[in-house]
């Protein structure tokens, strides 16, 4: 019994699990849409980031560009003037310029780098985003109208439901008064073939019966006074 009970319980609950209304996909994608919406601002960002931070490279790389030369020609100066160890300082600052200058270039070529890629992340996540709001549209419009059938259906079951109630009272209704003409039109046969009489007319036949036999009473007593009469006289 206890196996059976259970299995009576998950047939009951499964299909109650069917019947259950599904969840509203429409708040479904609007979560996942704001969400997208968001990496997408997020990529934005980050592309601002870049920029700017590329601007700050070019500048500085433009910077020591312009220094080389002059750390160049300040390196011959002192040649010229015989202070060679000056000159040699002087060249050590432009090689560590010129190593400045490498990693700046190799910054601005990884940002270059990184700017394109999330270039074209932002232009697919775009236009994801723009595919998945046209469909979240479709799928939105889909579930309103499957929403509306469903109140329609709904409300066309009710009507169902209660023209099936008044079409069974209806039927009842007309049974019964095909019964009480059935009834009416067998009790008028018996009344016309003589079997039953009429209320009306056994009351009136009643009375005349009864009016006869008193004026045929009274004819009688008027015979019997009037041969006693002649018997008398003879």
């Amino acid at each position: 019994m206890g196996i059976i009970r259970s299995v009576g319980v998950l047939m009951r609950s499964g299909a109650r699990a069917i019947l259950a209304p599904a969840p509203d996909p429409r708040q479904t994608f609007a979560y996942a849409y704001q969400h997208q919406r968001e990496l997408l601002a997020n990529v934005r960002a980050a592309l601002v980031e870049l920029a700017a931070s590329k601007n700050r490279l070019q500048a500085n790389t433009l910077v020591v560009e312009r220094k080389l030369p002059q750390l160049q020609d300040q390196a011959k100066a002192y040649l010229l003037e015989g202070r060679e160890d000056l000159a040699r300082l002087v060249l050590q600052r432009r090689q560590v310029a010129t190593i400045e200058l490498q990693t700046l270039r190799e910054q601005v070529d990884d940002v270059e780098q990184e700017e394109r890629r999330l270039t074209a992340v932002e232009q697919r996540l775009a236009t994801r985003i723009e595919a998945f709001f046209a469909r979240r549209e479709v799928i939105a419009a889909r579930y309103s109208a499957a929403e509306a059938q469903v109140r329609v259906n709904e409300a066309l079951g009710n009507v169902s439901q209660e023209l099936a109630d008044l079409g069974t009272a209806m039927q009842k209704a007309e049974e019964r008064t095909e019964s009480m003409q059935a009834r009416a039109l067998a009790l008028d046969e018996l009344v016309d073939g003589g079997v039953l009489a009429a209320p009306a007319t056994r009351a009136a036949d009643v009375v005349d019966r009864e009016l006869s036999k008193i004026d045929v009473d009274r004819v009688v007593d008027s015979q019997l006074t009037a041969l006693r009469r002649e018997v008398l006289t003879g």
